[in-house]
């Protein structure tokens, strides 16, 4: 079952020219750092989708895409998913299967691999924000559902990483419509599920969205995305923001700003060692144009955080079209990327293992 959003989507568009990417050496699709992976079995792709891994096996599914490749400025309509994939990544020359469905079509939540399977948090359908948090299984290559506390609030485009047992996520928003977005922040430990959602102390900054998190030992670090404010006319306006912070021994501490914005950046962020990793993400230079259909696609620049240093740096560029909204999965030694946006509208298929480098460039 799909569903279709009944108004058009705001594209991510843009406001000047496309900035000069930095000067990194490009990490082609088979590169020691990026291995192509089989794309995923629909023509388009799907943006906001869930991913994860369980029993040595890439599950992926939901999202939203524009099917017949209209898109929303020239009337399109946004179809959310319930599809459903799988990719055993422990045998040579697989190909992916469809498994099933999720429960309904939602995306743009947040989906995090544990130890007993995939845990899929929040996000959205055409018409509403979830609470719902569920635990995907693979067994006998069929999907179970299991549910999990419910958020305290519906929630999509937030952040969100694992913290040794403690689930964190912060931002996000709680409505289609909304033209805030929360600075709360919530956490879920999973060696006390029972108890639920439990409620931290807020990101000392402006509410966002569409920010990357991750775990670097005991800290749980947020860069990036967006805050939001009505226009003139009543309609969310997006800042791009730079900004990155630590949460550790139940405090905030603001960290080294970005080297430029990230919104949308793959998440939960790659790490290795003391190091997180923003994988492009709309860096907003092209906000403004006089079309969408004109936007050259989102930065390839990959960056690096080392918090030991609390600096940032150039770890390379991607030679493939980088994709924004989208998740991540650990598997051995790197992350796979799944699908994503790669201009306004336009998904990929495109499936592909990054591995982060052990040393500075």
């Amino acid at each position: 079952m799909n569903q279709v959003s009944p108004t058009l989507s705001r594209p991510l568009v843009a406001a000047a020219a496309l900035a000069a990417l930095a000067a990194a050496s490009p990490l082609h699709a088979d590169s020691p750092m990026v291995r192509a992976m089989p794309p995923v079995p629909d023509a388009v792709g799907f943006a906001g989708a869930f991913a994860g891994v369980h029993r040595k096996h890439l599950i992926a599914g939901g999202g939203a895409n524009f099917p017949d490749g209209t898109m929303p400025w020239d009337g399109g309509k946004k179809v959310w998913h319930d599809r459903l994939f799988a990719l055993d990544l422990a045998t040579p020359n697989a190909v992916w299967k469809e498994i099933g469905k999720l429960p309904s079509p939602i995306g743009y939540g947040l989906s995090l691999t544990l130890p007993d399977g995939v845990i899929l948090i929040g996000g959205s359908d055409a018409t509403e924000h979830s609470r719902r948090v569920t635990l995907l299984t693979l067994a006998d290559g069929k999907p179970a559902f299991k549910s999990l506390p419910d958020l305290p609030v519906p929630l999509a485009q937030m952040a969100g990483a694992l913290v040794g047992r403690r689930i964190h996520l912060c931002g996000g928003i709680e409505k289609p419509d909304a033209t805030s977005a929360t600075a709360s922040h919530w956490t879920l430990d999973l060696t006390a599920r029972d108890e639920g959602w439990q409620t931290q102390p807020p990101l000392p900054a402006a509410g966002r969205m569409l920010a990357t998190a991750a775990a670097i030992g005991d800290a749980f670090i947020l860069a990036g995305g967006c805050s939001l404010a009505p226009d003139a006319a009543g309609k969310p306006a997006r800042t791009y923001l730079r900004e990155a912070w630590k949460f550790t021994a139940g405090k905030w501490t603001r960290l080294a700003d970005l080297p430029r914005a990230a919104v949308a950046a793959a998440s939960p962020a790659p790490v290795r060692a003391h190091s997180m990793f923003v994988v492009s993400g709309d860096d907003g230079l092209q906000t403004g144009l006089p079309s969408p259909a004109a936007h050259q696609g989102f930065t390839q620049e990959i960056l690096r955080y080392d918090l030991d240093r609390d600096a940032w740096s150039t770890a390379g560029k991607l030679d493939l079209p980088a994709p924004v909204t989208l998740p991540t999965a650990p598997w051995q030694d790197g992350f796979v990327l799944f699908n994503g946006e790669v201009k306004p509208g336009v998904r990929t298929p495109q499936v592909f293992l990054f591995t982060p480098p052990a040393t500075h460039p």
